[in-house]
């Protein structure tokens, strides 16, 4: 993809993810939490992890982990079994690409894309408050 999109890729990544990552990261990522405990499940998919093994690796609590969950597992990105373990399993080749050329920019620039995921967020705050806005003011 070229154009306004491309350029804006580029001012918040540096070109480090394709726009097509980028659109994954922010929207179906969404969050600092979700990216971490993907890439952790991520680091060896055939481990099966608890929650309390997640949340000790991860450093979160349970009320995030659940969260992470669920966007994870809307997004296709795990796998439960039977006894509640998880496991990074991408439902298709085309998840695993884009997990994995967000993985490697976030070995290679954590800032740029932190910044990217982040900006969403910043521009979520920026359109709830400017629906209060009456008028124009001068």
């Amino acid at each position: 993809m070229t154009g306004t999109r491309g350029n804006w890729n580029r001012q918040w990544t540096g070109g480090v993810l394709s726009d097509d990552a980028l659109i994954f990261l922010q929207h179906s990522i969404k969050t600092v939490w979700t990216l971490e405990i993907l890439l952790i499940l991520r680091r060896d998919p055939g481990q099966a992890w608890n929650s309390d093994e997640l949340i000790r690796e991860s450093r979160s609590s349970t009320l995030i982990l659940q969260e992470v969950l669920a966007n994870l597992k809307r997004a296709g990105l795990i796998d439960t079994d039977g006894e509640h373990r998880i496991r990074y399993r991408s439902a298709t080749p085309a998840l695993e690409r884009l997990v994995a050329e967000i993985a490697v920019a976030q070995a290679r620039r954590p800032a740029a894309v932190m910044k990217a995921l982040l900006s969403v967020s910043s521009d979520k705050v920026q359109n709830f408050a400017g629906a209060f806005r009456v008028g124009k003011r001068t």
